[in-house]
């Protein structure tokens, strides 16, 4: 490896191409604008070849280049050529980025005891970059093997996958319900494993309205204005803390939910709901009871079974 020697900037291949293909989207909106004017001949990007001459270097395992400089010798050339694809080619040769798997990246399960820099570094490396890649990884992966290809020894591997899996929450929300109630969505990851969980706000128990393994909506009671909320399941607990407007009335000027603007009301069950508008169009017998939208039921999908 040819190693740099000189004070310019350094980047990293991925910086480069996500730089280089921004610019390349922009053209071809660029081109399709300019078709639409009535142009009866105009271009499009199809092939793109680029030569780079660069030195090398490797901070912490990171490849990074530097342009070498004029009449600079010793550099290394890097020739990278572009052509065009469909989506559905990108989507089929991408990974898929499921919405019910766990998307926390691995450093938020990790401690020294069990997934060190190190071995999360090695871990990325082979593509395992989240929490949901490394429990899929443990499902199809006996631990002996990668253990021998990655170097990571297998009780720590296991370790990991043990905090992996315990219940944890990223965050909340208020929302209304059908009746106008206040609703609490909870997002999180294993908050489910087989029979629905316990939820308590300030202590108290409070009814679950929906629940799966990433996603809860609990009915706060009527005093529920702010404190610490727990998730148990199976003898495990996630926390958290919450903060909830008062009831007003709706459509008051301190009802955050009264206009369609506000977040809250582009949830589920907030007040500019598409579901609402469809169901008016509906004929009277397809309407649900009394006219309102019922919970949609949430499907639980138990996780495989881990070889580890």
């Amino acid at each position: 490896m040819t190693r740099a020697t000189g004070s310019g900037p350094v980047f990293s291949v991925e910086e480069f191409v996500q730089s280089l293909t921004a610019q390349l989207d922009k053209a071809q909106d660029s081109l399709a604008i300019k078709a639409k004017t009535g142009r009866p001949l105009t271009f499009a990007l199809k092939d793109l070849s680029v030569d780079l001459k660069v030195f090398w270097e490797a901070p912490q395992g990171q490849l990074k280049l530097r342009h070498a400089a004029p009449n600079e010798e010793g550099a290394s050339t890097v020739h990278l050529s572009f052509t065009t694809i469909t989506r559905s080619m990108a989507e089929e040769n991408s990974l898929s980025l499921a919405l019910d798997e766990d998307h926390r990246s691995l450093s938020e399960i990790a401690d020294e005891a069990s997934l060190g820099e190190e071995e999360r570094r090695q871990l990325e490396m082979v593509g395992v970059r989240t929490v949901g890649q490394f429990r899929r990884l443990s499902e199809s992966t006996h631990p002996k093997q990668v253990e021998a290809y990655l170097g990571i020894p297998v009780n720590r591997l296991r370790m990991a996958l043990e905090r992996s899996s315990r219940p944890a929450v990223i965050e909340q929300q208020p929302v209304r319900g059908p009746d106008n109630r206040r609703l609490m969505r909870i997002r999180g990851a294993n908050l489910m494993s087989g029979s629905t969980p316990e939820v308590l706000m300030s202590g108290e128990p409070v009814e679950v309205l929906e629940a799966s393994e990433t996603e809860l909506l609990v009915k706060p009671m009527a005093h529920h204005r702010e404190g610490q909320y727990e998730v148990r399941v199976s003898g495990q607990r996630a926390t958290g803390f919450y903060e909830l407007p008062g009831e007003e009335a709706p459509g008051s000027q301190a009802d955050p939910y009264a206009t369609a603007t506000h977040p809250y009301a582009q949830g589920a069950y907030g007040q500019a709901n598409p579901h609402q508008a469809h169901q008016a169009h509906q004929p009277a017998h397809q309407r649900p009871p009394n006219g309102q939208p019922q919970y949609a039921e949430s499907e639980y999908l138990p996780a495989g079974g881990s070889r580890w």
